[in-house]
C-alpha cells in the first residue's frame, strides 16, 4: 500500500476540518494504514487513552490498546459504526470504525469515539456524521433499528468474512434482497443461514416491516398450525378467549423466517402451499380467508431432494420454496476466516465480560486445521469455553479440547508420502514405524515433553509409549 494514495484520501475526507483545528477537537478521531499503524491521532484521542503524543503516529493501534477491533475491520472491510466499547483502561464509550478504500481494496481506516451521553444534536456528533459520510455516504442512518420484536437484527455488516466464497455468497444475497420472491438458504447446521435471512430482509425494500421468525422443528405437530396461522377464539379446548394472531399475520407486509423447513409436517406442508400459492390463510375455527402480503425465507440443514425421495418432503413445496436459493459453504471450505473469526469472538466476549486473553500460535493452528462439523456455532462456543478456562492470559495448546487435538493428530498420517519412504524402505513394517515414529515425536512436542498426556492424546498406555519410545 502506498502511504501516499492514503494521505491524498485522509486530506480529502478532512477538507471541512481545518488543520489548525483537528487538534482542538475535543472528539478523539485517528487514523490507521491497512496494517493498522497509526498515521494520525488528535491530541483528544491521545489524552482519551492516557498516552504521550509522541508515542502515538508510526505505532501499531493493536500495541497501544489491544482490545481494539480495528484488525477486525480492517481484514474484512466491514465498517462497525456506533458500537459499544470497553478499551483496555476500562473506559466504555460509543466507538466507529471505518474502512477506507482504494477501489475494491482496503488501504486504511479512521476511528472516532463519542461519549455516550453526550446529546444527539451537539457538535461532536454533527462532525462525526459528517466524517462517516465522507467515508460511507451510503450508510443508512435511518435505517438503524434496535433490533426488538418482530425486528430482523443482522446486517450483511454482520457476517464476518474476508473469503471469496462468502463475499460470492453475500453478493448473490444483496441481489436476492432486492425483489420478493421466495428464498431457500440450505447449508450445514451453524454456518449462518439465519444471519443470512436477517440480513436479506434488512436490505430489502420490506426493511421497516416486521421480521417475523419460526423454527419448525421445535413447534409440536398439534400446535403447529395455530402458530403459522393463527385461530379464532373458543376455536378448540383450550383456546384462549380472545384468540390468536398467527406467525403470517404478524409479519404481513414484512418477511417470514421458516428455519428447519424440512421439519414441518407432512399436513403442514400442503396447507403452506396453499398460502404461498394464493397468498391467503385461513385461522383455525374461521371459515374466512385473509389476505397477506409477505416474503417467505426459509432455511433447512438437511437434503430435501433425498427427503423428497423418501416421501417425507413435498416436491411441488420445494419447487415453489426454491425459486432463490443460497447453499452457504461450511467453514472448513473457507479455512481462512478461523483466525479472523477467532479474533472477532475473542473480542466480544472481551467487550461482554471484560477477559482479555491471547490464543498462541500453536492453538491458532490447531484450531484452524480442524474441521469444524459444528461450524461458525462451534468454533464461538470453543472461544468463549477456552477465554473461561484459561487461567493465563495466553491460551496454549493444552486447553484445546481432547477431540480435536485428537482430530488434529488423525491428518498427520495422511502427510507423509509413501512414495518418499520407498526410495530408503522397502517393507511395509518400516514404513509404518517411520509414521508412528514421527507422530509420536510431534505429540512429544506439541506436549511439551509429558509423556503422560501425549500417551492420553495417541490412546496408549504410558509403558505402550515408553517401549516405543526405547524401541
Amino acid at each position: 500500500m502506498n502511504e501516499y494514495m492514503l494521505n491524498q484520501k485522509l486530506d480529502k475526507f478532512m477538507e471541512d476540518i481545518p488543520a489548525s483545528l483537528f487538534n482542538e477537537l475535543s472528539l478523539p478521531i485517528n487514523f490507521v494504514d491497512h496494517n493498522c499503524n497509526i498515521l494520525v491521532m488528535n491530541r483528544a484521542f491521545v489524552e482519551y487513552l492516557n498516552l504521550p503524543l509522541k508515542d502515538t503516529v508510526g505505532q501499531n493501534l493493536v500495541d497501544i490498546d489491544n482490545t481494539t477491533r480495528f484488525p477486525v475491520v480492517l481484514q474484512t472491510g466491514i465498517p462497525e459504526i456506533g458500537h459499544k466499547h470497553r478499551f483496555k483502561s476500562g473506559q466504555e464509550a460509543i466507538v466507529d470504525r471505518i474502512p477506507i478504500f482504494d477501489g475494491d481494496r482496503v488501504i486504511g481506516g479512521a476511528g472516532i469515539v463519542f461519549m455516550d451521553n453526550l446529546p444527539p444534536d451537539c457538535i461532536e456528533n454533527k462532525i462525526r456524521c459528517s466524517i462517516i459520510r465522507k467515508i460511507r455516504p451510503d450508510y443508512p442512518f435511518d435505517k438503524i433499528t434496535d433490533g426488538g420484536p418482530n425486528q430482523a437484527k443482522y446486517t450483511f455488516d454482520d457476517i464476518i468474512s474476508k473469503s471469496k466464497l462468502i463475499m460470492h455468497f453475500k453478493q448473490r444475497a444483496r441481489s436476492f434482497a432486492k425483489t420478493d420472491l421466495p428464498v431457500l438458504i440450505t447449508g450445514e447446521s451453524g454456518v449462518g443461514k439465519e444471519l443470512f435471512a436477517h440480513a436479506i430482509h434488512n436490505a430489502s425494500k420490506r426493511s421497516d416491516k416486521p421480521f417475523v421468525s419460526i423454527n419448525c422443528a421445535a413447534i409440536p405437530d398439534t400446535l403447529i398450525e395455530s402458530e403459522l396461522f393463527g385461530y379464532e377464539a373458543g376455536s378448540f379446548t383450550g383456546a384462549s378467549k380472545q384468540g390468536k394472531i398467527g406467525k403470517f399475520e404478524m409479519a404481513q407486509g414484512g418477511t417470514i423466517f421458516l428455519d428447519e423447513i424440512g421439519e414441518l409436517p407432512p399436513m403442514m406442508q400442503s396447507k403452506l402451499l396453499r398460502v404461498l400459492q394464493e397468498n391467503q390463510i385461513e385461522k383455525i375455527g374461521s371459515s374466512e380467508s385473509r389476505e397477506i402480503d409477505v416474503r417467505v425465507i426459509a432455511a433447512t440443514n438437511v437434503d430435501l431432494l433425498e427427503n423428497i425421495e423418501n416421501k417425507t418432503f413435498r416436491s411441488d413445496l420445494y419447487y415453489r420454496l426454491n425459486v432463490l436459493n443460497l447453499n452457504i459453504p461450511s467453514l472448513r471450505e473457507r479455512s481462512e476466516d478461523i483466525p479472523l473469526l477467532i479474533e472477532h469472538f475473542k473480542s466480544l466476549f472481551y467487550q461482554k465480560n471484560g477477559i482479555y486473553k491471547v490464543f498462541s500460535k500453536e492453538a491458532l493452528r490447531i484450531l484452524t486445521a480442524y474441521g469444524w462439523p459444528g461450524n461458525v456455532r462451534e468454533l464461538k462456543n470453543i472461544v468463549y469455553r477456552l477465554m473461561v478456562i484459561a487461567e493465563a492470559e495466553t491460551i496454549n495448546h493444552e486447553l484445546i479440547p481432547k477431540d480435536i487435538l485428537e482430530a488434529h493428530f488423525s491428518l498427520y498420517a495422511d502427510q507423509y508420502d509413501p512414495n518418499d519412504l520407498l526410495e530408503n524402505r522397502s517393507t511395509l513394517n518400516h514404513i509404518m514405524r517411520e509414521i508412528e515414529s514421527q507422530i509420536i515425536e510431534d505429540t512429544l512436542k506439541l506436549c511439551d515433553n509429558n509423556k503422560s498426556r501425549a500417551a492420553d492424546l495417541l490412546g496408549i498406555k504410558r509403558m505402550t509409549l515408553y517401549r516405543k519410545l526405547k524401541k
